[in-house]
């Protein structure tokens, strides 16, 4: 029993030595770690950190003496210190094994540092509140920091991802599985993006039966065990693939896209998915379609046009062009369509022209006018004046733009020679009917030609020489005729001057205005310093009216001199508003005549023609002038009644039927009797163009079911908005 105390006392030192060592061991991980340690007493607020938890502060250990927990409150940031507690508290009564918290204590020297601060209780005192608590204090700035960068760089991303609603971007895994659904893409389609993204394959989108027959279209030997998706991204994987598909919406209506489909490649290169991007072109498709209708009635006008004309598409290439344009260009026709305007733009023109479209579809101009070159096809310079308007949807989106390009290069030359012989360009000046007035900088007129004299100089013709331009010459807008315009602008080499070009008035000296076109050429002197312009006003009131008079046949039905679907949905658009606006009374009425297909077969189709035009004549003359008359195509007619009640639609529409049914329509030796259906219904408040027309066919089918030549409405109503006058 006497070695017993003996060994006793040997085992407690091993024990001794061996905690001693471990706790070695750990000060060696610790540091090693790079970590800041803390000890603390809740109950007493006493605390104990190693070096390194003040290094992360930029203090030493001393200068932090003495150290308590009310330390660590002064340096953590006021933002995170309650977030703090609340961590702390929900460790210390137990609902949490830890207390972790990020957040950001202040450096000596004033900046912010992000500290990952853990730890628990592992001692309580014997009524088991905590008694010490310990843990790591780690800087994790970096760590935040790219964190941040990388958050930053997602949501910019995803940003400009979700902004171009105008482009659908459908992104996928390499299995095809959907995991990005732009807003572009759900305006597109009509699908949330949560409806699709992780359940969905783009295919689902396609038209069944067209896709059907482009993969019949390809080898067998290329389809083998595979579909849609493996064809396009098999393609995709090489380089972009694009193509017009036929894409079907949630509501079940069709859009045609151009979808270009890329892979997406990490830093290794290794394919990880697929991004599609597809361009709703449905509305572009149908201005095309309706433009091939309208072919044959303005192909006289566009082609035999002296100046060059072009539709052009938002891309750029030109749908259609005139003789003229290919004179001008040098090129035929086929060979221009296959181009875009932009490869034959003088490089140094091209930017301004650019810009000058964007501002077309953004909505900042309705139209413009450049002086522009092109490049001919012998690598000639062609000047031009070129004007562009943009057409635009029903619904406001782009479709298409119509230029009209005046080939200059001649005028150019001869504003060149005015340099090099004034004298003799005088006389040639003053045989041109045209005004040509040549100003200094200040607006002082240094030359006008004998027309302009005549027209500028008053009744006895005096000089304009010396004289300011504004005092001899006045500039108005047919859209604004009373709102003179500051000719001074013109005289500014900085000044985007060519927007005030278009529709301009001449104000005369009787106090009329004549539409003028007005060019303007910069002068420079022999150094190439600017010292004034030219201008060269053309009198345009018969091009003007030419314009108004194809503006008007564009919405004439050639056969009934009715209005056409063109203009009648543009003046029921209009009509829609009035009510919108005023809160007037309004009706809508189709009429259908009743058997007219044994017309045409008996008695052919000039018969049918004579009997459209007398129900055109009978509603013509049925209703006011006010009303908006329209043959819609074949022998369907709608009226617009602005300011009329359903029950005095009914009235009319009661007259019409009588009218026309006493129609007797000689016809070689017969006498062709016809009959109409007729539908009407209100216009009301907050209609689109689809809906009143889709509720007055209602009516006249409901008219041609019970049992034709009858008059069918919307029930009335107790109460009608006001009836205009």
């Amino acid at each position: 029993m006497s070695d017993l105390p003996a060994r006793t006392g040997i085992d407690l030192q091993m024990q001794l030595e061996q905690a001693q060592e471990q706790v070695r061991r750990l000060r060696m991980i610790i540091d090693g770690s790079g970590a800041g340690t803390w000890e603390w007493n809740p109950a007493s607020g006493h605390m104990q950190v190693n070096a390194r938890w003040a290094e992360i502060v930029g203090y030493s250990l001393e200068e932090l003496q003495p150290i308590s927990s009310d330390l660590f409150e002064r340096l953590v940031h006021p933002d995170d210190l309650l977030r703090s507690d609340a961590q702390l508290q929900a460790h210390l009564v137990g609902q949490t094994p830890f207390y972790e918290c990020l957040v950001r204590m202040r450096h000596r020297d004033g900046h912010w540092v992000w500290v990952q601060d853990r730890g628990r209780v592992y001692e309580w005192d014997a009524d088991g509140a905590p008694l010490w608590m310990a843990g790591a204090h780690a800087d994790v700035s970096d760590l935040q920091q790219a964190r941040q960068e990388v958050a930053s760089a997602r949501q910019r991303l995803q940003s400009i991802v979700d902004s171009s609603d105008e482009v659908a971007v459908i992104v996928t895994d390499e299995q095809g599985t959907i995991t990005l659904f732009n807003s572009g893409a759900e305006r597109l389609l009509g699908y949330r993006a949560d409806e699709v993204v992780g359940m969905v394959r783009p295919a689902s989108f396609h038209l069944a039966q067209e896709a059907d027959a482009f993969l019949a279209s390809l080898p067998a030997a290329e389809t083998a065990g595979k579909d849609l998706f493996d064809i396009l991204s098999a393609r995709a994987r090489e380089h972009t693939y694009s193509r017009q598909w036929t894409f079907l919406r949630k509501d079940g209506e069709s859009r045609q896209v151009r979808l270009s489909i890329s892979a997406l490649a990490d830093a290794r290169g290794e394919v990880t998915g697929f991004v599609g991007m597809a361009t709703d072109i449905t509305e572009v498709l149908q201005a095309r379609a309706e433009a091939r209708l309208a072919e044959e009635k303005f192909a006289g006008a566009f082609t035999s046009a002296a100046l060059g004309m072009a539709l052009v598409s938002l891309e750029g290439r030109w749908l259609d062009v005139n003789e003229a344009l290919c004179r001008i260009m040098g090129y035929s026709r086929s060979e221009l369509l296959q181009v875009d305007f932009q490869r034959l733009t003088h490089p140094d023109d091209l930017d301004a022209d650019l810009a000058m479209v964007q501002g077309l579809l953004r909505g900042e101009r309705a139209h413009y006018h450049l002086e522009k070159r092109y490049i001919g096809r012998e690598g000639n310079v062609i000047r031009t004046r070129l004007s562009v308007s943009l057409v635009r949807s029903e619904r406001g989106d782009p479709l298409h733009f119509v230029s009209q390009i005046q080939d200059v290069t001649a005028q150019h030359a001869s504003e060149q020679r005015l340099l090099q012989a004034e004298q003799r360009s005088r006389i040639t000046l003053d045989a041109v009917t045209d005004l040509v007035l040549s100003v200094d900088l200040d607006g002082r007129i240094e030359h006008a030609n004998a027309a302009a004299v005549r027209a500028l100089g008053g009744p006895d013709g005096a000089a304009l020489h010396g004289h300011h331009v504004r005092e001899m010459m006045q500039l108005t807008t047919e859209y604004a005729p009373l709102s003179p315009l500051d000719i001074s602008v013109l005289l500014d080499p900085d000044s985007n001057a060519v927007d005030l070009h278009s529709d301009l008035l001449l104000v005369q000296a009787d106090g009329g205005n004549m539409p003028v076109d007005v060019s303007q050429a910069w002068l420079h002197d022999d150094a190439g310093v600017l010292r004034g312009a030219v201008w060269v006003i053309r009198d345009v009131t018969q091009l003007r009216a030419r314009q108004r008079e194809a503006r008007q046949l564009a919405e004439m039905d050639p056969l009934t001199d009715l209005v056409n679907r063109r203009g009648f949905e543009a003046h029921l658009q209009q009509a829609i508003a009035h009510v919108d606006r005023t809160g007037q009374a309004a009706s809508l009425m189709f009429i259908d005549l009743d058997q007219f297909k044994p017309v045409n077969d008996t008695w052919g189709h000039l018969a049918g023609d004579a009997v459209l035009w007398a129900v055109a004549n009978v509603l013509r003359h049925g209703v006011r002038d006010s009303d908006v008359v329209a043959r819609l195509g074949g022998d369907e007619f709608a009226v617009i009644l602005a300011g009329c009640s359903l029950h005095r639609a009914r009235r009319i529409a009661g007259e019409l039927l009588h009218t026309i049914g006493g129609l007797a329509i000689p016809w070689e030796q017969h006498r062709i009797k016809v009959g109409v259906s007729i539908g009407i219904a209100s216009i009301s408040t907050g209609m689109s163009v689809d809906e009143a027309v889709a509720a007055a066919d209602v009516q006249c089918y409901r008219a041609k079911a019970a049992g034709r030549n009858n008059v069918q409405s919307e029930p009335l109503g107790l109460a009608s908005p006001p009836e205009g006058d």
